[in-house]
């Protein structure tokens, strides 16, 4: 088995779903839950403290720290089947090549938990819209606009008079979706790289790395860089993400080739 086949991936992303739906099912409706409750406890906060530490607590309690943290640490944990003995016996015993596996695996994973915590915070969203759809305040274009879509300010606020503003938005869509990819690819390689909660390793390596590229960003703002030293950085950060990337999943399949059913070791280099 060694061509690569996808017909064994989508055989192999099949299985999968068949396997683990059960868990993801407990996934989204825990995901649900934490939206309802923190949705509670900032409604209740929101009457209780004044304007400026109601800003704070919804600062902590955001909604993005909740979307892509679930979706990050649930991407380290995509190979939790290595940890046990039955299951990595049972994974890893499965006919199809070790690169059927892994893309099949990360694939999945990584696809079926971004809809999963869309789909969670969607349905959080629209359970607290429903008080709104009686209340003839609340328009249902303003409702569907601002209070169910998440994350829809980014679509409101790019313009489409001209194909420029087509062409922009396509072009932000697309590099940040590879800015996205990046930080997925680092908790892949660190789930793979560190045989028991490679999450918490993560965790601050993407805080350095982020502060670091925060930083040059300030120095760039600060600088006050003209259009051509702007779109030269531009340029020069793609690289510096799309690099980085390729390595993190290629390094993440060479420990994956080296995952076996027992073993103490605190990674899998």
């Amino acid at each position: 088995m060694k061509n690569l086949s996808f017909n064994r991936i989508w055989q192999l992303i099949r299985y999968y779903w068949r396997t683990e739906k059960k868990l993801y099912l407990r996934l989204f409706l825990g995901l649900v839950a934490l939206y309802l409750i923190i949705g509670l406890i900032l409604h209740i906060f929101a009457h209780l403290f004044s304007i400026d530490d109601f800003g704070i607590f919804r600062m902590l309690f955001n909604e993005e720290w909740i979307f892509w943290g679930f979706i990050l640490i649930c991407t380290a944990r995509m190979f939790y089947v290595l940890e046990k003995k039955q299951t990595a016996t049972t994974f890893l015993s499965l006919p199809a090549s070790n690169i059927e596996k892994y893309l099949s695996r990360v694939v999945y994973a990584t696809i079926g938990i971004y809809l999963l915590a869309l789909a969670a915070r969607l349905t959080a969203n629209t359970i607290f819209c429903i008080p709104l759809f009686f209340d003839e305040n609340w328009p249902i274009g303003i409702i569907l606009r601002y209070k169910l879509l998440p994350s829809t300010w980014i679509i409101s606020s790019i313009g489409f008079n001209t194909p420029y503003f087509l062409l922009k938005m396509i072009a932000c869509i697309l590099w940040a979706t590879l800015f996205a990819i990046w930080p997925w690819s680092l908790f892949t390689l660190f789930g793979l790289l560190f045989r028991r909660h490679g999450w918490l390793w993560a965790i601050p390596a993407l805080f350095i790395i982020v502060s670091l590229f925060a930083f040059v960003m300030f120095t760039m703002a600060d600088n006050n860089w003209n259009h051509q030293q702007q779109e030269h950085f531009m340029i020069l950060t793609t690289l510096t993400i799309i690099i980085p990337t390729i390595f993190n999943y290629w390094l993440a399949y060479r420990c994956f080739c080296r995952a076996q059913v027992i073993s103490n070791k605190l990674t899998r280099l």
